[in-house]
């Protein structure tokens, strides 16, 4: 296109001198290359003869003036102020790809700091004189953290395969009654279903759960601010539930112990978009995922009663397919320290529907002396999981 544009102007300004033969397109090619500011030599060659002749094939040139010659582009690119051919000086700003320097590979590394919402309401042992009871919703998990490491290919057709891992351990809460002589006892329903009727002086708790996921993403382009993606997700959620409760004095103690896994594997489908600030350092990015997912559930549940000689120990083991729900959502700040590295900061949360929780576990097996043992994975449960997410992006 630039040796087309350049061969208009040398025949345009060829003819403008009044020849047609080699000798005038070698004083076209002279003056195209000369100095842009040698006005005057311009007009020396063009007047031959009177510019008040309004005939004169040279008086609209020397009227219209130099600015409106078909000049080079290399000649308009050089003059003053840069003036871009829009196509070879637009600087594209894409997902993955915010400075337009096509890189071959992106990475990420963020420490995830995440809460866990509470568990659902469930009673487990009501006050005797005054004293508070216990509910499964008591056990209110401190913050745990982890790692999340994604890595990006990207092809060809400016979308990108995306690898991503995360996991977060170790959501820990514990509950203490304090002792009280016959201060407490089961919920009339009781615990495994087995009630009991037998005042106990105190209860201890701890309740555990952990996450973890594994993503393949395919990333496809739109029209450069946002992508769409969708992909193959693993994801495992486990929770364990642990109380004891001593009685007559200390004499005997009853423990309950209930552990549960959550393993999903399905399809996903999202966006991942620049919000604000494309083009520039500082800008904000957006993250949504969904998808219905296989879900592979198992519990084991166990139960020390203490009163017994020698103690009794009832346990069972059971699991079950259903469907299951993962929703992720995110909200990214990212400035740009240099044109391969980016420092980020942002918020996440992620939702988890028809899972196994722990105290769920409590109504589902009947775990009683002189009963048959009966088990079933209730798949009812759901989690809340949110926090803070803080990293660095490199692109090479």
């Amino acid at each position: 296109m630039k040796r087309l544009v350049q061969l208009l102007g040398i025949l345009v300004i060829g003819q403008l001198l009044g020849g047609d033969g080699p000798q005038a397109a070698g004083e076209a090619i002279a003056l195209v290359t000369s100095p842009l500011g040698d006005a005057s030599q311009f007009s020396a060659q063009l007047g031959n003869t009177d510019p008040r002749d309004d005939h004169h094939p040279h008086a609209e040139v020397q009227a219209r003036g130099l600015d409106e010659l078909p000049l080079p582009v290399e000649a308009v690119v050089a003059a003053g102020d840069r003036a871009c051919v829009p196509d070879e000086c637009s600087v594209p700003s894409r997902v993955l790809d915010p400075l337009g320097t096509d890189p071959l590979w992106s990475g990420r590394a963020d420490a995830v700091i995440l809460w866990r919402s509470q568990p659902q309401s469930s009673p487990l042992f009501e006050p005797l004189g005054g004293q508070r009871g216990l509910n499964a919703a008591d056990f209110a998990s401190e913050m745990a953290a982890g790692p999340r490491f994604s890595l990006f290919r990207h092809t060809n057709d400016l979308g990108a395969i995306e690898f991503n891992f995360l996991r977060v351990q170790d959501f820990a809460a514990s509950v203490f009654l304090p002792e009280t002589q016959g201060g407490y006892v089961e919920t009339p329903r009781g615990i495994f279903c087995c009630p009991s009727e037998i005042p106990v002086d105190a209860v201890e708790g701890r309740y555990t759960s952990g996450f973890q996921s594994f993503e393949l993403n395919r990333r496809f382009p739109t029209d450069g601010s946002w992508q769409w993606l969708t992909g193959f997700r693993w994801v495992q959620w486990s929770e364990e539930m642990w109380l004891a409760s001593p009685y007559a004095g200390g004499l005997f103690t009853d423990t309950y112990a209930t552990r549960t896994w959550s393993d999903l594997y399905g399809w996903q489908v999202g966006g991942d978009a620049i919000l604000w600030g494309s083009g520039g350092p500082l800008r904000m990015e957006g993250l949504g995922k969904a998808g219905v997912y296989y879900n592979r559930s198992a519990q084991r549940s166990a139960t020390t009663v203490g009163a017994m000689l020698p103690p009794a120990t009832l346990d069972v083991a059971t699991d079950v397919a259903r469907a299951a729900f993962v929703g992720e959502l995110g909200v990214t700040g990212v400035y740009d320290i240099t044109t391969w590295l980016s420092v980020r900061a942002g918020y996440t949360v992620f939702w988890l529907s028809g899972i196994a929780t722990a105290p769920d576990q409590l109504a589902a097996q009947v775990l009683c002396p002189g009963q048959a043992i009966q088990g079933a994975t209730a798949t009812g449960g759901s989690v809340v999981v949110q926090g803070i997410t803080v990293g660095l992006e490199g692109r090479w």
